[in-house]
């Protein structure tokens, strides 16, 4: 086989909340005119295809490679360059999957079972929108599309087949049971400054509604999607531009902020002036952006407590706990279509060499049948002549029977744990030498 007919293999570079802390999974989350030009790049570091996916949790790039090691390389450095941080700063932190080990987390992040949150329902969208971009670039085809839809199955039967999703808990209520924690379970007398209006500032603000806070302001980009969740969730609540806030912050007692972008909205400057104007009563800030919203150095303000999206993970670990049997129920869903995709992949892995070795056969049954006609078997009908051409098919087809069982048994060896590994390839290479493939 030459290079051009190997089949890629399907690898992922990645970091997350297990692996690393905010402000390196930050510097890897891009404006979207900064992924279309990483998109453009990445495809000269030998890329076939790619699925870039950020979310506040993880970062974790999708993609599929003939050489593998050097197009990591490649990658590595393209990262590099668009991050600002050196490779020796971020490569302690990331994780590396190939093949079979990339199969079976996707389908774990997409059911969710690898979020801070276990059970959380938004992972599955920001996973499809990675992959709606992903195929608006052009950068997905037949291996990342066959893994992302599977993903997409799995993670819908998981919900289905397991209560792991009953009364979904997210980022976004966890970040309001920490504000209800620190005001005593209750809100009813508070007032909130809510900073973002998009999927994850509509869930604050129905969590928030849901608690009775007495008053709350939405600050957003536009005023249109800010109406929009108003009028579905609170009618009451206010909507300021993002020009307002610090008056805005003067005169509340939780800010809770979600806004996508990539400059601090709540400065150290702004800060500092809003506690000067609030004669001492103290400000608590839930920031759940990534990257950040607020500058991180407020925290050493005086009556400023300033909370990230890291700092949630401690009530996120109680829900796992009481989460853990239906988290079993969800890995046998998920190993299971993990192996049924696997052997999938394994199986298109072997086309180009069985294809070469049914093409060669076939010239040389082809080439000796033509010989044959125009010397010996001048005399034959052509209906003869079609028995002969499907009798001698039929005869190549029985003697390749075995070699190919051979190879797909041996590549199953391989891919059950087999441990002679060198063995095995040594029995491939004997039967591609054989056959001339």
């Amino acid at each position: 086989m030459n290079k051009r007919d190997e089949i890629s293999e399907i690898i992922m570079l990645g970091l997350s909340h297990k692996t690393a802390p905010l402000e390196i999974r930050e510097k890897f989350t891009f404006e979207e005119s900064v992924l279309l030009k990483f998109h453009e790049r990445a495809k000269k570091c030998g890329i076939d295809e790619m699925v870039y996916l950020a979310t506040c949790n993880r970062v974790e790039i999708y993609f599929s490679a003939r050489e593998i090691h050097r197009t990591i390389d490649k990658l590595t450095a393209l990262l590099e360059e668009f991050t600002g941080l050196s490779r020796e700063i971020f490569s302690q932190h990331i994780y590396k999957k190939y093949s079979r080990e990339v199969v079976t987390h996707l389908l774990s992040v997409a059911s969710s079972l690898d979020s801070m949150v276990i059970g959380e329902n938004e992972i599955l969208g920001q996973i499809k929108q990675a992959y709606r971009d992903s195929v608006l670039h052009k950068n997905s085809g037949i291996l990342l599309n066959r893994l992302f839809h599977q993903a997409f199955n799995t993670a819908k039967k998981v919900r289905t087949c397991t209560g792991i999703s009953q009364n979904p808990l997210s980022i976004a209520y966890i970040a309001v049971e920490l504000a209800l924690s620190k005001f005593s379970g209750d809100i009813s007398n508070r007032s909130a400054l809510l900073i973002g209006a998009g999927e994850m500032g509509e869930l604050i603000l129905k969590h928030l509604t849901k608690n009775n806070i007495r008053d709350i302001t939405i600050a957003n980009r536009s005023f249109h999607n800010a109406e929009a969740i108003v009028e579905r969730i609170n009618k009451k609540a206010h909507i300021i531009s993002l020009g307002d806030i610090a008056a805005a912050a003067e005169q509340v007692d939780i800010i809770i902020t979600s806004v996508t972008c990539h400059d601090y909205l709540l400065t150290h400057k702004l800060i500092e002036s809003v506690i000067s104007k609030r004669s001492g009563q103290p400000l608590f800030i839930i920031d759940i952006a990534v990257p950040r919203n607020v500058d991180p150095s407020v925290v050493n303000l005086p009556n400023v407590t300033l909370y990230n999206i890291d700092d949630l993970k401690g009530i996120a670990d109680k829900n796992l706990k009481n989460r853990m049997k239906e988290v079993e129920c969800a890995l046998d869903i998920v190993n299971a279509d993990a192996n049924e995709l696997i052997d999938w992949y394994e199986g298109l892995e072997l086309v180009p060499m069985i294809v070469h070795m049914q093409e060669s056969f076939d010239k040389i049954r082809d080439a000796e049948v033509s010989k044959y006609r125009r010397r010996q078997l001048k005399h034959l009908s052509e209906e003869d002549m079609q028995h002969i051409d499907d009798l001698t098919r039929q005869i190549i087809s029985k003697i390749l029977h075995n070699p190919i069982m051979a190879i797909k048994q041996n590549k199953a060896q391989h891919l059950n744990g087999y441990h002679d590994k060198d063995e095995i390839k040594q029995k491939i290479k004997i039967i591609e030498e054989l056959f001339k493939i």
